[in-house]
């Protein structure tokens, strides 16, 4: 078990020791999203030193188990180097067809509701580098010049705009092309939450008839 891992391990010790608080909480009290910091406590992704400050008040931490943590992450963060000067692999060519790096994408496997899934969409946008809605129309142009889009047309600037602050749930079809032209590599779990939640929607319309 590499340092990370260890990390990871404490982590989830930590959080099932605060059950009382749900991981949206605690992502809010470290100022993380929640699919970031699934991320984290997964071991998938390391956070910033701050970050897991942060996490470390919200889960209420001694500070024994405080000053681990910030080891584990020093220990980790000193691994990187290692691993990447040890690795064959030469590294992709730039493509703006995947803007971002593979590590740490938001995950939305926490969302339960249309309100999450649309503030999980702008986790994807600032994943994705935070790109400007000219940018991302740019990007949505570019894949239907090739045909290879996952909606049949351009998305433009202003769709994405109400994408990004929607009060229900945005077509999947928007759905799916906004997530291609932000880089997402795993759409099917974003596909699969959103026919949860709206299954969830219209079991609670039917409830309420």
């Amino acid at each position: 078990m590499n340092a990370r891992e260890e990390l990871a391990h404490e982590l989830q010790s930590h959080r099932r020791s605060v059950s009382g608080r749900s991981l949206k909480e605690l992502a809010r009290g470290s100022g993380m999203s929640p699919s970031i910091m699934f991320e984290v406590v997964r071991g998938r992704l390391l956070p910033s030193e701050g970050q897991l400050r942060a996490l470390l008040h919200a889960m209420d931490v001694g500070e024994r188990a405080y000053q681990r943590a910030l080891l584990l992450h020093q220990e980790a963060m000193a691994e990187l180097p290692i691993r990447a000067r040890t690795s064959d692999k030469t590294p992709p060519a730039p493509d703006w067809r995947v803007p971002v790096p593979a590590a740490g994408e938001p995950d939305p496997v926490l969302i339960s509701t249309a309100r999450e899934f649309v503030e999980g969409l702008e986790d994807v946008r600032v994943w994705a580098g935070e790109p400007s809605l000219r940018h991302l129309e740019e990007r949505s142009a570019r894949l239907h010049q090739q045909r290879h889009t996952a909606y049949g047309k351009v998305l433009r600037r202003s769709t994405i705009s109400d994408m990004l602050n929607a009060t229900s749930l945005p077509q999947m079809e928007k759905v799916r092309h906004f997530l291609q032209i932000c880089g997402v590599r795993d759409i099917d779990a974003w596909v699969y939450t959103w026919r949860r939640v709206r299954t969830i929607e219209k079991a609670a319309l039917r409830r309420a008839a």
